[in-house]
């Protein structure tokens, strides 16, 4: 199945996967259909690339996802869901500022 992502999000998540990888001396081209098993990483690899793009994003992604991530596809999918999620609570929060404000002005 063929799953839509963000370009700047999949390229990011690919160039991590290659750097973490690279520095240990493999040289990996991953692809979204690409699996974890089939680049070789151990856990504390994949762990390191999370790291970086949790770094790099601002964001946090819940740690018990990890175990379940089975491809290159499913580390894209993870951290697009988790920018969306960011991007969705600042629009509310936002949304609740500029409600907020006409009761302020109106209270002064």
């Amino acid at each position: 199945m063929k799953r839509n992502f963000d370009e700047a999000v999949q390229r990011r998540v690919l160039d991590a996967l290659k750097d973490v990888c690279g520095r240990r001396g493999q040289m990996v081209d991953p692809h979204p259909d690409t699996t974890i098993g089939a680049l070789g990483l151990e856990s504390l690899q994949l762990v390191e690339v999370v790291f970086e793009l949790e770094s790099s994003y601002q964001v946090q992604v819940d740690e018990e996802q990890l175990a379940q991530l089975e491809s290159v596809a499913d580390v894209i999918a993870m951290f697009s869901d988790a920018l969306q999620t960011v991007s969705q609570e600042a629009a509310s929060q936002d949304v609740a500022l500029q409600e907020s404000a006409p009761q302020q002005e109106a209270t002064a």
